[in-house]
């Protein structure tokens, strides 16, 4: 066996098939022998068919072929994020494991026939266990695999100094919690949004849409990632985790120091998600809209609903707190919130403020609304409109003389829409649209993208207004010609989703290449084309287009093009996937 035919992505099938017993080291070098005799180029599909044609794996075969995608699928995505594993089955060091149990015989020379490649799944798909590691017993137990992490020396600055998390094995409560505490801390300076910390993983976290593996970090091992994730629960919390075997809650070190938290129990154990609160209020001018007096005028109505969309992670909490505050600084009403859990704290300022947390305070959203509807509100905020229940509560309270505003997880205005009527029975369609018709005020839609270069994140907005034309197409069922309203509707603020991407690349904030996946305009995308042309012919002199702003993103650090460059450039290949096929 040659050692070039031992690819990253065989590596790493190899590593799963040896440690879950399917296949022995001697059976893998095998194939590959087999491989090369034949005279083929070792890849991961090749592998995979000459061991199902062989039947190397004993068990029924649709079982067996099953599994095997999987764990190809799985190591070809790890083999993409991590490169090769950081300690290989193929070492002379490394230890053969046995025979496995029901394990074939080996064949001397088994007959590679090439195999259609399997239908990709993320790593992230996969199917849990159905039993977890923390209830098998000791001898039971399968070591994690070891990630491959970035080295120290290509690592930027900020991802250096952390507090190391795996020395969490062993402490007690308190310790671990100062521990999390400074590891939680060092995030928030460093601009990260979220922080993972994982059993069986190197802690990782996400800055400006990106997720990074910390490079001076030791993966987690299932008492350490305990020891963290359960170290700030009280009793009730521990128990509801215990029950449930996930839990949401708000993690408050001090007041001006939160975070959103979920713990869950996963394959190797338990693991926590931790999203940093900004506690400082931004106003609604310098959270990205092109139009802030727009949004601001939504929040001037008496009654109505507004509606906050877009993602996970799309910056919908930044721009709810923001319309609270808005309406707190410029208004003298009463506003409830109903929050899972309670993010942003609103002091009173012009209006009273009751800030309610499910849970803690209210048993359901549903709940929440029904007792709010006679604590006589004039604005009712709802965290998320998760279920029939909820968006009927919300719809009604919107008709009775309240603000209603509310976040959803869609990704466009007539998207939203259509979630909006269509959880609701068929019967009840034509009474809901005309009510959704007469209330609705707005919907803003929004995506966070990263800048041109990586440094932060800029916002992309599609923004509906509920005029005479957009009541008309809701009440008729007509959703679909929603998106043309918005395209005819600019006079009035409005903008699609499209536009603001090309907005974004038009003012530099965002490179070509980023931008040109969300476009589908046959004249946007020309018009893209002439600006990057001009760029890369030296940022328009002769052919008399405005160079882009300096200091937006890519614009100003690029490195210079000879104008002999062909124009208009190629589009690019295909954005890969990102990080656990996210």
């Amino acid at each position: 066996m040659k050692k070039e035919s031992i690819t990253k992505e065989i590596d790493w099938f190899c590593h799963h098939v040896v440690s879950d017993r399917m296949m022995t080291k001697d059976s893998c070098v095998a194939v590959l022998d087999a491989i090369e005799e034949n005279g083929l180029t070792p890849n991961l599909d090749l592998f995979v068919g000459v061991v199902k044609d062989n039947q190397l794996c004993e068990g029924p075969a649709e079982q067996v072929a099953k599994q095997l995608d999987k764990l190809a699928s799985m190591s070809k995505e790890e083999a993409r994020v991590f490169g090769p594993p950081s300690r290989s089955v193929f070492d002379e060091n490394s230890p053969v494991m046995p025979n496995p149990p029901m394990a074939r015989p080996q064949p001397a020379a088994p007959t590679p026939q090439p195999a259609p490649a399997p239908t990709p799944q993320p790593a992230a798909a996969q199917q849990p266990s159905a039993q977890t590691t923390a209830d098998k017993p000791k001898s039971q137990e399968r070591p994690a695999p070891s990630m491959a992490r970035p080295t120290i020396d290509n690592s930027p600055a900020w991802t250096l100094g952390w507090p190391q998390l795996s020395k969490a094995e062993g402490m007690d409560r308190e310790a671990a919690r100062n521990l999390l505490n400074d590891f939680l801390h060092k995030a928030r300076e460093a601009n990260c949004s979220d922080i993972h910390i994982s059993t069986g993983a190197v802690p990782f976290v996400r800055r400006y849409k990106q997720l990074f593996l910390l490079p001076d970090q030791e993966v987690l091992s299932a008492a350490a990632a305990e020891a963290l994730n359960f170290a700030p629960l009280n009793e009730e919390q521990q128990e509801h985790f215990n029950k449930h075997r996930d839990l949401d809650y708000g993690y408050n070190i001090t007041a001006s120091d939160r975070y959103r938290t979920n713990v869950m129990m996963q394959r190797l154990g338990v693991a926590g998600s931790y999203r940093v609160i900004d506690t400082e209020v931004r106003p609604i001018s310098e959270i990205g809209f092109k139009n802030p007096e727009v949004i601001e005028k939504l929040s001037s109505y008496s009654q109505g609903l507004i509606l906050v969309t877009g993602p996970a992670g799309s910056g919908k909490s930044t721009t709810l707190s923001a319309l609270v505050d808005h309406i707190n600084r410029n208004r003298h009403d009463h506003i409830i919130t109903i929050e899972d859990p309670i993010e942003v704290v609103h002091n009173p300022i012009g209006c009273s403020v009751s800030q309610r947390e499910l849970k803690k305070h209210t048993k359901s959203f549903g709940n929440a609304l029904r007792a709010a509807l006679r604590e006589d509100p004039d604005v009712i905020v709802i965290g998320e409109l998760r279920d029939l229940e909820t968006i009927e509560m919300a719809v009604h309270s919107s008709e009775t003389g309240h603000l209603v505003i509310g976040t959803l997880h869609t990704s466009s205005a007539a998207d939203t829409m259509n979630r909006i009527l269509d959880v609701f029975p068929h019967g009840q369609q034509a009474q809901i649209r005309a009510m959704v018709a007469e209330s609705l005020k707005g919907v803003i839609c929004q995506q966070l993208l990263p800048n041109a270069d990586g440094t932060n994140v800029v916002l992309a907005v599609e923004i509906l207004l509920g005029t005479l034309a957009v009541s008309n197409l809701i009440r008729e069922g007509k959703t679909y010609q929603i998106e043309s309203t918005i395209q005819t509707s600019k006079h009035l603020g409005m903008i699609s989703m499209e536009q603001s991407h090309f907005e974004l690349y038009m003012n530099g904030k965002r490179s070509y290449e980023q931008t040109l996946p969300y476009i589908k305009n046959n004249d946007l995308k020309r018009q893209m084309q002439q600006q990057e042309a001009m760029r890369l012919a030296g940022g328009g002199g002769a052919g008399g287009a405005a160079p882009r702003p300096a200091g937006m993103g890519a614009a100003s650090s690029a490195p210079s093009t000879p104008a002999s460059r062909p124009t208009p450039p190629p589009e690019p290949p295909k954005k890969r996937r990102g990080f656990f096929g996210f």
